[in-house]
């Protein structure tokens, strides 16, 4: 398919922005195909792949009006259909029982994440992650993780229970390895599917 093809005319587009239901039909036959194959890529559920593709047309029929122009249906369809794989991506990881592994796991970054990106990206991006802890729990995940320091230093430099110390270095790694997870999800999603 030609994503270049504009299959309508000057007049025909402002039909559809008027809300024209044939010409809609029309755009919607045009690009069906292509929506279903890029869904389909991301969605192993047939039943899935035709909600979403369906989806991907109500929102364009919602929102006609914001496109400028025949050109400017394609990349809206496929910005929507690519915000849509990410939600059901989320969805699904959102279902499964997300269990914290111990803390022993989170002495240094995984293989795969440090392959796939540049160390001095790698610590901006968790530097940014530990910078929205709240200020105890920075302090912890700094002290621990970065400045290697046991429980009970900790503990005796900030003036807190080892207890503490423990329940807010769990609390800041679980947090850290949810936003890592999620990034990691979207830095898969973009490269290997659109």
């Amino acid at each position: 398919m030609d994503l270049n093809a504009v299959p309508l005319s000057l007049d025909e587009f402002h039909r559809f922005k008027l809300g024209d239901e044939k010409v809609f039909k029309k755009i919607f036959d045009f690009y069906r195909p292509l929506m279903y194959h890029k869904v389909r890529r991301v969605c192993t559920s047939d039943l899935d792949v035709e909600e979403i593709t369906q989806e991907i047309f109500v929102q364009l029929f919602l929102k006609r009006n914001s496109i400028p122009c025949t050109e400017a249906i394609f990349p809206f369809l496929f910005l929507v259909a690519k915000r849509m794989a990410i939600t059901l991506f989320r969805k699904e990881l959102s279902r499964q029982k997300y269990q914290v592994s111990h803390l022993a796991e989170w002495d240094e970054l995984s293989d795969e994440l440090e392959r796939k990106i540049a160390h001095k990206d790698l610590d901006k991006i968790l530097q940014t992650i530990v910078s929205r802890l709240p200020p105890q729990q920075q302090i912890v995940f700094n002290k621990s993780k970065i400045d290697e320091m046991s429980y009970a230093e900790i503990s005796e430099e900030i003036g807190i229970s080892k207890n503490t110390v423990r329940n807010h270095l769990v609390a800041a790694c679980q947090f850290v390895r949810l936003k890592l997870d999620s990034l990691l999800l979207i830095f898969f999603l973009i490269k290997n599917i659109f």
